[in-house]
C-alpha cells in the first residue's frame, strides 16, 4: 500500500510571502484610512463654507424647498387635469356622436 499523507502543514506555506502580503495589506489599510480622513475633512470644510454663505438656516431652507415642491406638484397636476379635460373625449361620448 502506498502511503501518501494529504494533510497540509505549515511547512507547505511560504511564510515570507504571507508576511509580505500582511505588511502590504496593513500599509494599504493605512493609506486608505488616510484618504478617507482627508475626504471627510474636505466634505466637512465644504459644508461649513456653505453654511456660512447661505441666507437661510438649513431647517428654513428645507421648509422652503418642500413648499416649492408642493407648489410645483400642484401646478403640474392642475395643468394635467386642464389638458385632459380639454383634449380627452370619453369613449362613451365618442360612440354616441
Amino acid at each position: 500500500m502506498d502511503h501518501r499523507p494529504t494533510d497540509w502543514s505549515l511547512n507547505d506555506v511560504n511564510r515570507r510571502t504571507v508576511l509580505t502580503a500582511a505588511v502590504l495589506m496593513g500599509v494599504g489599510g493605512l493609506v486608505g484610512a488616510t484618504g478617507l480622513l482627508i475626504a471627510c475633512g474636505t466634505v466637512v470644510g465644504a459644508c461649513r463654507r456653505w453654511y456660512r454663505r447661505v441666507d437661510l438656516p438649513p431647517n428654513e431652507l428645507a421648509r422652503l424647498k418642500w413648499q416649492q415642491a408642493r407648489a410645483a406638484a400642484g401646478a403640474g397636476a392642475g395643468a394635467w387635469r386642464d389638458t385632459e379635460s380639454k383634449n380627452y373625449v370619453p369613449r362613451s361620448v365618442r360612440a354616441t356622436s
